[in-house]
């Protein structure tokens, strides 16, 4: 585990400074250039059609994986995946609220903004009957075909659930299945990773584009983005989680000061798997069994993803008002679903975020077009993310040690 977290490390470190380089390189071509810079905007599109192709087969993979493996059993399971509902739930909402309230897409003239080189696809209003019909499909390939991420997520629950019983009864075809799946999803890993470094090349390409075509008027698009997303995130730690720990009787401010080293560790590797060795140290220190702390840590993990649900929806409320694109409560409800399933088992696969949001626009029938201007600020997000999904790791683990006496 230890050399994973340093090979991920590794990577991030490599992908901020090239991610750096890359916006500052599509500045300077995009001033040289001017409108023949539009061009290059086509990298990000071509990065973008790479992302929805690998993204449904490796989030079924995924939830196959942890499904089939995760030790979720007895009250303790129970009262995990309750507590990872109620986050959810509440970071759900907090993202609506905060991105309709603030409006970061509506803060800017967008109107030539969106007149990227990538053309913007109109999609048919979001209905209930079509989301009836992602959840449904009429064939099994379907989904696969057409990013359909929920029908995508209720298959790689039965699969998975078939497979943790097939493995219950300790068979050597379940253990042989189970090996398959998890070595498809290392393969599918391995090309994420080949896409993820070509990701400076696409921003560089975008940033070229919109630079040459329409001024900086994006980067204070991107700012409100950025603001918002800060703003929902640390009122999510700050009170939210503040709230849970008062009410299991531990003082936030001290828990908070005593939490430092795994949620600096998380801001400065931007990943949540990396700063496991720093949190299972923090929990042990502070006199967490090791039942809640393995559990909330090591496999809650795949469901404590508050900074990614709240992240995404905001993304995505920032792309439908940038592009003029009204989004009904069905549309919002899916939005949030996608969000917290797609999320569900990827938790330690690198810039999982670029996956889920590529699958959380498709599920909202958004333009995913326009997702490569996402990609100039997610470095940075992703540290916030990664800080958060830490942060309810801590309070995940605190909260289950806190209830152990009554279930035991």
């Amino acid at each position: 585990m230890r050399g994973e977290s340093s090979q991920r490390t590794s990577l991030v470190s490599q992908l901020w400074f090239q991610l750096v380089v890359a916006i500052v390189a599509g500045i300077c071509a995009g001033l040289v250039l001017h409108a023949r810079a539009a061009v290059l905007g086509e990298l990000g599109g071509v990065v973008v059609r790479l992302l929805k192709a690998l993204a449904t087969p490796l989030v079924f993979f995924a939830i196959v994986d942890a499904v089939a493996r995760a030790p979720l059993t007895g009250k303790m399971g129970a009262r995990l995946l309750g507590i990872c509902a109620a986050n959810t739930t509440v970071a759900a909402l907090l993202s609506i609220g905060l991105g309709l309230a603030i409006a970061p897409g509506r803060r800017v003239d967008a109107s030539h903004l969106v007149t990227t080189p990538a053309a913007v696809v109109v999609r048919p209003e979001l209905t209930t009957r079509h989301a009836l019909e992602a959840l449904v499909p009429d064939s099994l390939a379907r989904p696969f075909l057409e990013n359909q991420v929920l029908a995508v997520v209720l298959l790689a629950l039965a699969v998975g659930l078939a497979l943790r019983k097939m493995l219950a009864s300790e068979g050597a075809p379940g253990r042989q299945l189970a090996a398959l799946v998890t070595e498809a999803l290392q393969l599918l890993q391995l090309v994420l990773a080949w896409i993820v470094r070509a990701v400076p090349v696409a921003i560089f390409g975008v940033v070229a584009g919109v630079i040459g075509s329409t001024g900086f008027g994006i980067f204070r698009a991107l700012f409100w983005l950025v603001a918002t997303v800060a703003l929902g995130l640390s009122l999510h730690v700050a009170v939210y989680y503040s709230l849970l720990l008062h009410l299991a009787g531990k003082r936030p401010l001290a828990f908070w000061r005593a939490s430092s080293a795994p949620l600096l560790t998380a801001l400065s590797t931007g990943s949540s798997l990396a700063s496991l060795p720093v949190t299972l140290r923090t929990l042990d220190a502070m006199g967490i069994v090791p039942a809640a702390s393995r559990l909330a840590a090591c496999v809650g993990t795949n469901f404590n993803n508050d900074g990614i649900m709240l992240y995404e929806v905001v993304a995505a409320l920032f792309i439908a008002q940038l592009t003029g694109h009204a989004l009904s409560a069905t549309a919002l409800v899916l939005l949030c679903a996608t969000s917290a399933f797609a999320a569900a088992g990827i938790a330690g696969i690198p810039e999982a975020g670029l996956i889920t949001l590529a699958l959380v626009l498709e599920a909202a029938h958004l333009p995913t077009e326009l997702l490569p201007i996402l990609l100039s600020v997610d470095w940075l997000l992703g540290r916030l993310r990664a800080t958060t999904n830490v942060a309810s790791d801590l309070v995940v683990s605190t909260l289950l040690d806190a209830a152990e006496p009554r279930l035991s």
